[in-house]
């Protein structure tokens, strides 16, 4: 019996039991619309016409950056661009505090790219010219860019999906770039090109 109660506590007449102090939780707004995701549903009225080529981006190794929804934290991206730069082919940022470093393997982790995603971000102006002949494009192959209004309507499509979800620019981007151009044949014959250093050139 003196065991047992030499054991338990003796409290305090008036004492109270601490408590822990919670820090706040800071507030997180998300962005759902952030990124622009292509919506590859083949029921949607009017999809039966590029059915084929929605079947072929789902299956494609761009599905997860085109097709995922990740929401993105408002404070985040603030953050990410108040302090982002350039270093020795990375871009670094302080994001809540901490240093990140964005690599190409970081990009291709990310986006689940497989494993053709890798080279450079243009083909030679001959691979170039004889794909822009399978992809229907009306008129002579220009210098700068071609015109998304002069391919087939499949192919239009599928750069429009591109240029929406992996280019920089968003609008008022009917001309087609030759980076693009190389993604569109990267993709199309199974070949290799370096989705991450795009984007990461792009930063």
């Amino acid at each position: 019996m003196c065991s047992s109660m030499a054991e338990q506590p003796v409290e305090q007449q008036g004492a109270r039991p601490a408590t822990a102090v919670v820090p706040p939780v800071p507030v997180r707004h998300f962005v759902p619309k952030h990124n622009q995701i292509a919506l590859l549903d083949e029921t949607v009225r009017g999809a039966e016409d590029y059915a084929q080529i929605l079947q072929f981006l789902r299956r494609s190794r761009i599905a997860y950056a085109i097709f995922e929804n990740v929401q993105q934290v408002n404070s985040s991206i603030h953050d990410f661009w108040q302090t982002a730069r350039s270093v020795n082919n990375t871009v670094e940022a302080t994001i809540n505090d901490t240093l990140i470093v964005i690599t190409e393997d970081v990009i291709h982790a990310a986006l689940h790219s497989g494993a053709l995603d890798h080279g450079e971000t243009c083909y030679s102006k001959l691979i170039r010219e004889r794909a822009t002949i399978a992809f229907g494009y009306v008129g002579r192959f220009p210098s700068k860019q071609l015109y998304k209004g002069m391919l087939m309507d499949q192919w239009r499509y599928f750069y429009h999906v591109l240029m929406q979800c992996l280019a920089p620019r968003k609008s008022g981007m009917d001309g087609m770039g030759h980076n693009l151009l190389s993604a569109m044949i990267g993709l199309t014959f199974n070949q290799p090109y370096n989705f991450s250093l795009m984007i990461l050139r792009a930063f």
